[in-house]
This record gives C-alpha cells, sequence and structure tokens, in this order.
C-alpha cells in the first residue's frame, strides 16, 4: 500500500490538521534551561559561601569550615583526615555543603575511627567515607522534602536541551493511518525560547501555513554561510512553489528560492585552515605574497558580504528565521558596522543544528530540507521511559567504582503475534489475489472475482476493522484506481471507472494532496480518465479529480493525425539531410579527383634535365662547378664539351 504519515516525513509548515489537534508535547525535553537553572544555586558561590577567610598564621583549608592550623604538618594531618576527604566528596559530587568538625564528630559518634586504627587500608578508607555519604544522601531523601526533589528533578531536566522538540498524539489519527504510538521531531531552533512546553503546541499551529501568507506579506527564511573563503547566502519563501512559477535553480524542486548568491576569495592556506587575520593575531605578520593576496581576499570578502547584505535588508527583516554559519572572526562580516540589517543580538538568528559542508546553495537547499522536515519515530511509552532514563543517567556526574562484570544478556521473549481466524486469513488471501490481479491486468478472472466478493471489498476489506463501512469503501476505490495508474494496467482502470463507477475524487490512501490521476505512469492511462470524463461529464467532479478537459474520439483521431504528420514531416526531413549530405560528399569527392588529375597534369608538363635546350655542360656552366674536383676530372670534363661542341658544329651543317 501508499506510504502514509506514519512512515514518511512532511514539512513542519504543512502540519495536516486531523494530526495537529491530538499533538502533545512531551515535556521532559520540553522545559528551558533558563528557567531551570535560574532556581538553581550556583555551587561556586555556595562553596564561596561556605569557606571562611583565612585568619591567625593564615594556614587553613579552603574545603573544611573553620579548619585552622598553626604549622604545616597540622595541615597535611589534615588532609589525610577523614574528615577532609568527606568534605571533598561533597564538593565533587555536589551533594550538599561542607561540615564542620564538631558536625563531623556527631555524624560518626559510635563508629570507630578508620584514620587511627594501624590495621585499617586505603580501601576501608574509602568505603567509609562512602558510607557516610549514602547515609546522608538517604537521610535526605528520607525527610520527605517536596522542595528538595523538586529541585533534583529542575536540576535534572535543567541538561535536556535537545536539537529536536518531540510530539505524539493523545490518539490514534484513523484518517492519517497513524498508530497512537508514533512520535514527530521539529528542530528546536524553529521556535523562540520558550519557557513552557505548551507554548511550543501553540506556535506550532502558528506556524502552518494559512493560504493568507500573500496578503499578510510573504513568510520567509534567511540563511547565511561563510567559511574558508566560501559564502552562500538564499532567502527561501516557506510557501511552497506552484506549477506555474518559474525556478531558476538547479536541484530546488518545489523550494521558493527568493535571492541567493555564492562567491569565493582566497583567504585561506591551502591544507593549512584558518584565516590569514587569525595566522597574524597568533604569530608575526608575514610579508609575503601569499600572505598579502590573502589579506586582500579577506577584506574584499567582508565588504561583498556586507553590500550584499544591505542589498537583501527587506528580506532579512521579513524573515522569520536567520540562520548563520561563521567562525567568530567571520561574523563581523553580519553585524557590527554602519547601516548592518542584523544585530548581534536578534533573538531570529540560530545557528545549524547540525553539521554543515563547504558553504554552496546545494548545502543550502540541504540545510533547508533537514530543518523543515518532520522527523517520524515509532517507540513505545516503554521504550520512550528507558531512553530517557538512560539519558539522564548519562548527564550525571561519573564516579570512579569499580567495573562489575556484566551479567548475562537475557533473551528478550517477542510476544507471539495473535492467531488470525480461518476466515479472517481466508479474507487477506482475497485481498492479495485481487491487488495482484489489479497489478498485473488480469482483467479476465478479476471480473467474476470482483463480481463474486464485491461487497466484501467494498465494505469489509481486511485490516481496516477500526473505519466504519462508509470509509472502507472510501479506502478502496482509490486504493484500486490507484494501483491500477501506477502499474499502467489501462483494461482494469476502464472497467473501474466506465462499469463499476469508482469515484475518482477521492484522496489516495496515506496521501490526502493526492488523487489517483497523479499517480498515472503513462499517457495512455491519463487519456483513459480524459475519455471517461468526455462520455460521463455529469457523473464526477473531474476537476476535484485533477483530470483535464476530456477527450472525444475525433479529438483523439485528430491527434494520431498530427503526430502522424509530424513523424512523416520528421522522417522527410531527415530523408533531405541524408540526400545533402551524400551529395556534398560527391561533391568533395570530385574536387579532390579534379585536383589530383591537375597536379600530375603539371608534373608531366615540366622539362626534364635532358630536354633543356641549348648545350649542357657537365659540372654546370661556370667555372664555379669545377671548382673542387681533381686535374683528371677537369680534363675529362674538358674533353667532353669539346666533343659536344664539335657535335654541335657537324649537326648545324
Amino acid at each position: 500500500m501508499s506510504a502514509t504519515y506514519s512512515n514518511r516525513s512532511f514539512s513542519v509548515y504543512s502540519v495536516p490538521p486531523q494530526l495537529l489537534e491530538t499533538l502533545a508535547v512531551r515535556s521532559i525535553q520540553a522545559q528551558n534551561s533558563d528557567q531551570q537553572q535560574s532556581t538553581l544555586p550556583t555551587s561556586a558561590s555556595t562553596l564561596a559561601a561556605a569557606a571562611p577567610p583565612p585568619a591567625g598564621t593564615g594556614i587553613s583549608c579552603q574545603t573544611c569550615p573553620q579548619a585552622e592550623f598553626d604549622t604545616i604538618e597540622e595541615q597535611r594531618a589534615h588532609f589525610k583526615s577523614d574528615w577532609h576527604r568527606y568534605n571533598v566528596k561533597v564538593k565533587l559530587n555536589a551533594s550538599g555543603k561542607a561540615i564542620s568538625l564538631e558536625e563531623w564528630d556527631n555524624m560518626v559518634e559510635g563508629i570507630p575511627s578508620i584514620s587511627g586504627s594501624a590495621s585499617s587500608t586505603s580501601g576501608s578508607e574509602t568505603s567509609k567515607v562512602a558510607r557516610l555519604l549514602k547515609n546522608q544522601t538517604l537521610d535526605e531523601s528520607d525527610d520527605g522534602s517536596s522542595a528538595a526533589a523538586e529541585l533534583a528533578d529542575r536540576q535534572r531536566r535543567a541538561h535536556l536541551r535537545t536539537a529536536v522538540i518531540w510530539f505524539s498524539p493523545s490518539a490514534p489519527v484513523p484518517e492519517l493511518n497513524i498508530p497512537k504510538d508514533t512520535q514527530f521531531g521539529v528542530h528546536r531552533a524553529l521556535f523562540p525560547p520558550y519557557e513552557k512546553a505548551g507554548d511550543y503546541l501553540d506556535e506550532l499551529r502558528r506556524m502552518q501555513l494559512t493560504g493568507d501568507e500573500e496578503e499578510d506579506g510573504e513568510r520567509r527564511l534567511t540563511f547565511l554561510m561563510v567559511a574558508g573563503g566560501h559564502f552562500a547566502g538564499m532567502v527561501v519563501g516557506i510557501r511552497p512553489r506552484g506549477k506555474t512559477e518559474k525556478q531558476d535553480v538547479k536541484g530546488a524542486g518545489d523550494v521558493r528560492v527568493l535571492k541567493h548568491k555564492t562567491f569565493h576569495r582566497y583567504t585561506t592556506r591551502k591544507k593549512q585552515g584558518g584565516s590569514q587575520a587569525i595566522n597574524d593575531n597568533n604569530k608575526s605578520k608575514a610579508i609575503s605574497a601569499g600572505a598579502m593576496l590573502r589579506r586582500y581576499g579577506e577584506q574584499a570578502l567582508q565588504e561583498e558580504i556586507r553590500a550584499l547584505l544591505i542589498d537583501w535588508a527587506d528580506d532579512i527583516h521579513a524573515s522569520e528565521r536567520i540562520f548563520i554559519r561563521a567562525s567568530t572572526h567571520g561574523k563581523k562580516s553580519f553585524w557590527g558596522y554602519e547601516d548592518a540589517p542584523l544585530e548581534k543580538n536578534d533573538e531570529r538568528i540560530r545557528t545549524f543544528p547540525f553539521p554543515t559542508r563547504r558553504p554552496t546553495l546545494q548545502e543550502l537547499l540541504r540545510c533547508w530540507h533537514e530543518l523543515t522536515r518532520v522527523r517520524v519515530s515509532h517507540l513505545s511509552e516503554e521504550a520512550l521511559k528507558q531512553q530517557d532514563e538512560a539519558y539522564i543517567a548519562s548527564l550525571q556526574p561519573k564516579t570512579q567504582t569499580k567495573v562489575k562484570p556484566a551479567p548475562a544478556p537475557v533473551k528478550e521473549v517477542k510476544p507471539l503475534a495473535p492467531k488470525i481466524s480461518a476466515e479472517e486469513e481466508a479474507r487477506l488471501d482475497r485481498w492479495k489475489r485481487l491487488d495482484e490481479m489489479v497489478r498485473k491486468g488480469r482483467i479476465n478472472a478479476l471480473k467474476p472475482f470482483w463480481e463474486k466478493y464485491s461487497e466484501e471489498f467494498l465494505f469489509s476489506p481486511p485490516a481496516l476493522s477500526s473505519l466504519s463501512p462508509e470509509e472502507q469503501s472510501q479506502y478502496t476505490q482509490p486504493y484500486l484506481l490507484s494501483a491500477a495508474s501506477s502499474s499502467s494496467q489501462p483494461e482494469v482502470l476502464t472497467y473501474f471507472l466506465s462499469e463499476l463507477k469508482f469515484n475518482p475524487t477521492l484522496a489516495v490512501p496515506g496521501d490526502v494532496l493526492k488523487r489517483p490521476y497523479d499517480l498515472a505512469s503513462s499517457k495512455v492511462i491519463r487519456d483513459i480518465y480524459r475519455k471517461v470524463a468526455y462520455d460521463n461529464p455529469d457523473l464526477w467532479d473531474w476537476k476535484a479529480a485533477r483530470v483535464p478537459p476530456g477527450l472525444s474520439e475525433e479529438m483523439e483521431a485528430e491527434q494520431r493525425e498530427k503526430k502522424a504528420g509530424r513523424r512523416k514531416g520528421l522522417k522527410e526531413k531527415l530523408k533531405e539531410r541524408e540526400k545533402a549530405r551524400q551529395e556534398a560528399e560527391a561533391r568533395e569527392a570530385q574536387e579532390e579527383e579534379e585536383k589530383r588529375l591537375e597536379t600530375e597534369k603539371r608534373e608531366r608538363e615540366k622539362p626534364t634535365r635532358l630536354g633543356v635546350s641549348g648545350p649542357q655542360k657537365l659540372g654546370g656552366g661556370s667555372a664555379e662547378g669545377l671548382a673542387g674536383l681533381s686535374a683528371e676530372m677537369r680534363m675529362q670534363i674538358e674533353r667532353e664539351r669539346r666533343a659536344r661542341a664539335a657535335e654541335a658544329r657537324f649537326g648545324s651543317r
């Protein structure tokens, strides 16, 4: 079946009204630490008031009241006494005030001295002091003082300042399939610092979107991050983005990003960490080129951030919460200058209650989803009680005790699942068979099966005995329509809509914001809804079912013709492109062949060495041609010249 609110998260600004009416705050984690701590006496002031001023010789004990000594030896002996060790334990455990020597004597009256016994050991002394401390604690608890018990309870609750406030429904919500043992967590940073648990629930109701935000002004949150020379800022509208609204931020989805900006400056040395200004404060001011560039980058980054915040002043003033991530030095870019839109003590400023990565726009979007997502948990009352006790125990001051061997783990006996009757098991089996037929499109088997068990499926489906017959019918019809739509089974969907007249305006089980048409997985399924709407315009409110205008057979045929025409035109264009490509390749091949023939022709027409007119001279036509030759070679060349000259003379006759 589809997911429900009991096993999926949703926005803190869009809590269903049915759930909101039944929510209650778990008060153990909703107390304000400021209120509780104001009623607790500080241990430092108590001990300071109990410690007497030194007098006389000036040798005294700052732990034990009225303990003064004449010599150092007496002081050292006092430090080894049971009285001093007892007061030290009381001071460390913050379980009471230090006692005087007279009070100590009254406490240990009738008990033999441990320190004076020659056979005593340090272990026995320690156990004696621990036993006295335990007796003192029991005496205080047996006193019956409700004020002391209340003080201890407040002191315990003062530490329970978790980052998430948990709400739980006081009763099951059957229309949303939410059982009682379900908890919903909201980040405390989204709330003002209230002192009462009920104030958080009232604020959660005020946070919900009502549809009047455009008249009262755009509700928004501001996110600012700066670290390592990277800055990222974003102003987000709380109302989700509509389908017709444009979105210029990649990956934002339904988030309405009103403004955003990111930039980077070189301010941090690679693999070193820390800004240049902090490094200058800790060491001598570096004069390297890199250090000068980092100082310039820090100043430029600060000026750019301040200019951006001044430009965003209206959005910042209108923001309900402002989330900031910056170091102590980086926060100077946000406040403390002229015309700064933020003040250091602004109650809207929060830090991110979870680890963040490098400041980027995508990281800001992740932080938005993490902050506004309602966490869902399923714990029983016993499990919650054990969890609270374990957390409280972890906050108590730890004492040095001997580690005892852990007992053997006791196997938890799981309660056996209640056995169902044979009739109920048969009903469950029929429901599973119906769901399988719908999702696999077995229309021939589905029709007789539905005719036989239709009354059972509509008015008493299994696992829904807590609902009335009308509510069960309103569950079965949209569930089967959603199953046929998401599984893309056109024949089954036509049977449900045309023959059985199922209501497509009912919400999808587990998601009150969707209708079965929204789960259509293909155009064929969507066209079936439109055809049925055209044939039966008055049967249902098709607009409420999210179905577009009806589709007739003529309109469908016209669409097919247009589609066929587009395909034909596309094929012709592809053929023309292929023909033009082949012609271009043929022209290029012809031009290459013509160039090759022209080159060969020019090569053939070039005069060869033997065909040059005029006398040919061996070794060249000048005296430089004979340079470097031996005498015999010169004589041979001269003879050749004379022979050719004689042949030329004879030939001319």
